[in-house]
């Protein structure tokens, strides 16, 4: 090996040890993703809602990470929030009180079919209606608050196997 080249190794050496010591603070300092199971097709939370948490999150953090409409539209996808309280849930997931975020919930702007999409054994599959526009759903779950709503039977403005929505809320209890 020639001078010349032992010496570009040694500043590449030098190069990736700073460029690390400079990096690996802000990736210990990120918190986990709490939905670790998001589909791959479909990751949302570390991109957009970061570092919100259902139940934990107020409402000047979702501000802070979404805007002070408390929503985000995206070119493919409308995301909002609702609250959690004891309360009418209309009355709180529409007022500027300082209740906990309840769920994120994530809407395609256009049909999104999950029929090519295989749902992982960390989902169990329920069924659930949308009554307002009477759709039945499949709902594919995990225990960490995860849902996908996908349509199970063919509407006017829906096929089957199209995405309703996806929900991330809070996880199960452990007890």
């Amino acid at each position: 090996m020639s001078r010349f080249q032992r010496k570009r190794t040694v500043a590449k050496q030098i190069t990736v040890l700073i460029v690390g010591i400079l990096i690996l603070p802000t990736l210990l300092a990120q918190e986990p993703n709490p939905y670790p199971n998001e589909l791959k097709e479909l990751m949302f939370y570390a991109r957009y809602l970061a570092p919100l948490r259902p139940l934990q999150s107020d409402t000047k953090q979702i501000e802070q990470v979404l805007g002070s409409d408390q929503c985000l539209d995206l070119k493919d996808w409308r995301i909002r929030v609702y609250f959690s309280c004891s309360e009418d849930f209309l009355t709180c997931s529409h007022g500027p009180r300082n209740d906990p975020l309840g769920m994120i919930e994530i809407t395609p702007k256009r049909r999104f079919s999950m029929r090519h999409i295989a749902f992982p054994s960390s989902f169990s599959v329920g069924y659930g209606t949308v009554s307002e526009i009477n759709v039945l759903c499949q709902i594919y779950s995990d225990a960490l608050g995860l849902e996908y709503w996908v349509v199970s039977k063919r509407q006017a403005t829906y096929k089957r196997g199209d995405l309703l929505m996806i929900r991330y809320g809070p996880g199960q209890d452990p007890q």
